[in-house]
């Protein structure tokens, strides 16, 4: 997955098109097509910078950022910035493309900014690019989710599975039995019970008649297809590779 890797290299890599060529720097740009939440994404060595939709910078605009001019002054006051040491957890949603930053800004205010991509692509580098800017003081949180948990629903299903099947094929046997002693009592044979006993009749009891009907045979049937299906499940549980990656700050 190229999100969990953080390069070491941080050469200068402009994201924006039509913007000039890279200077010697630290910014790096993103614009639209491939950033469909916002017109504009800069990311400086300690700011974050967006644009809103609306305000599509020029191409003049886009060189004089990547120079190294300053951005406020171009982006103007509808721009939202996000100081990084003000960041306190960072979310990739793998599915959408997007990143969820949760912030503190200013007189301690909570924040947060979505930014949606085109491309995963685009959003594991932007995910890659700003893990690296915040240093070791954000961690990756486990993406690999607890086993344990995802394989208790299809265990579960599984055991019982199995349990109920021998149960009820057991019980169905023994119902079984007991109808060709009772057909046998009805043709004047000599019916014996469980501990050998001569018996005149056998009444059928209430689980019987509500059960009696099925065959140990099907029962053993849905009961391996129940079993089978709940194992395909465990493996799809623990082999589906995770939804979203998160940093969180985890430094004092």
């Amino acid at each position: 997955m190229p999100a969990l890797k953080s390069p070491l290299n941080d050469t200068v890599e402009v994201h924006a098109p039509g913007a000039a060529p890279p200077v010697p720097g630290k910014r790096r740009l993103w614009s639209q097509p491939e950033l469909t939440s916002h017109s504009l994404l800069v990311l400086t060595p300690d700011r974050i910078y967006l644009a809103p939709l609306g305000s599509d910078p020029k191409p003049e605009t886009l060189a004089a950022i990547t120079a190294g001019e300053d951005i406020e002054n171009h982006l103007g006051t509808l721009a939202t910035s996000i100081d990084l040491t003000g960041v306190c957890r960072v979310k990739l949603d793998l599915l959408t493309n997007s990143l969820n930053v949760d912030y503190i800004g200013r007189e301690y205010s909570t924040g947060r900014a979505t930014i949606t991509f085109a491309t995963p692509e685009a959003a594991d580098a932007c995910f890659t690019k700003l893990w690296r800017r915040l240093g070791n003081g954000m961690k990756l949180n486990d993406y690999q989710r607890d086993k344990a948990q995802l394989a208790r629903a299809p265990l579960m299903v599984l055991f019982f599975s199995l349990v109920i099947t021998a149960a009820l094929a057991l019980i169905i046997s023994v119902f079984e039995d007991f109808g060709t002693a009772r057909a046998g009592a009805e043709a004047g044979e000599v019916a014996v019970g469980p501990l050998g006993e001569r018996i005149d009749t056998i009444p059928k009891t209430p689980l019987e008649g509500l059960i009696g009907w099925m065959n140990w045979k099907v029962v053993c049937a849905i009961g391996g297809a129940v079993a089978a299906a709940s194992q395909v499940w465990l493996y799809r549980r623990l082999t589906t590779p995770p939804a979203s990656l998160e940093l969180v700050r985890s430094d004092g």
